[in-house]
């Protein structure tokens, strides 16, 4: 198995979870495998914890995610930098990708090979690079925060509140998207 998330929709669905009270707050733990040559540093094999909150979609169950990790972490000695964005909801993200694309498409000779592909097929992923030249580059591309809608800007808002009255600290990282269509609005990487 690549990652947790899906076998706990599975079950969720499989067990008529959704006829329980929402939100059903699940966690899993466990060894993983990647399938694909794994990068530098990392192992075919490796142990991963997650949590789950489905059947509801405030923005306080993001910030109770990101409060867990946190506090986890934080109770380990472990010093942590959660980096935090939006990437909106699905038509607001659709108009950046655009946004995105036109600035890219102006600048393709720049570009690394891989991030030329990723123009054409995720150009979310061109944020995500990590060569010299990219990372220049989208220093000056549109940011996704500004490309919000007043629902998602709204729910941003309401979620820094949240991490704020918790003393949760984090870093706005407006190159921090993750390009899979099936997310939306809030994305976190904790450091």
């Amino acid at each position: 198995r690549p990652e947790g998330t899906a076998a706990i929709a599975r079950a969720y669905i499989n067990h008529g979870m959704l006829n329980l009270p929402q939100p059903v707050k699940l966690w899993y733990l466990g060894p993983f495998f990647r399938r694909e040559k794994p990068q530098a540093g990392r192992f075919r094999q490796f142990h991963q914890f997650g949590v789950e909150i489905l059947g509801d979609s405030h923005p306080i169950l993001d910030a109770e995610v990101i409060i867990i990790a946190w506090t986890y972490l934080k109770d380990l000695d472990v010093a942590v930098s959660i980096h935090i964005n939006s990437i909106g909801c699905l038509s607001c993200r659709a108009l950046y990708r655009q946004e995105l694309t036109n600035f890219y498409q102006g600048k393709k000779e720049l570009l690394c090979t891989v991030c030329k592909e990723r123009l054409e097929h995720n150009p979310l992923r061109l944020l995500d690079c990590k060569e010299p030249g990219c990372v220049e580059l989208k220093e000056e591309a549109p940011q996704m925060i500004k490309s919000l809608s007043e629902a998602s800007k709204k729910r941003f808002k309401t979620l820094l509140e949240f991490l704020d009255e918790s003393n949760v600290p984090y870093f706005i990282n407006p190159h921090l998207v993750r390009g899979f269509d099936y997310y939306t609005d809030t994305v976190f990487e904790v450091f």
